[in-house]
């Protein structure tokens, strides 16, 4: 035991879960997006148009910001994916070449 050890049925089964995590993350923001920035029920007279424009424009921010976390989300199930198909790749190599060895 070196203290690396994966659990490949465990990592295997997380990483669907995180891809699908990724995908419900995705909707929940396609959902704010379609909201809108909120600030047309603040009934603005003119008195508050400052405070409506930083706020509307935070929110496009802030949106695309995590945007990009969803994308994120969505990698990381996939690379935890590919642990484990390249981890049972070299693992079968090993077990190969060890078969190939001839000890003296």
């Amino acid at each position: 035991m070196t203290g690396f050890e994966i659990a490949l049925g465990a990592v295997g089964r997380e990483s669907e879960r995180v891809g699908a995590h990724g995908g419900e993350y995705e909707a929940a923001l396609r959902r704010l997006w379609e909201r809108g920035n909120g600030v047309s029920s603040w009934a603005d007279d003119g008195l508050f148009g400052g405070i409506v424009a930083a706020y509307a424009e935070c929110a496009q921010v802030s949106l695309a910001a995590l945007n990009g976390v969803s994308g994120e989300i969505g990698h990381t199930g996939e690379a935890m994916a590919g642990v484990v198909a390249n981890t049972r790749a070299v693992e079968a190599a090993n077990a190969e070449n060890a078969r190939r060895v001839t000890w003296a």
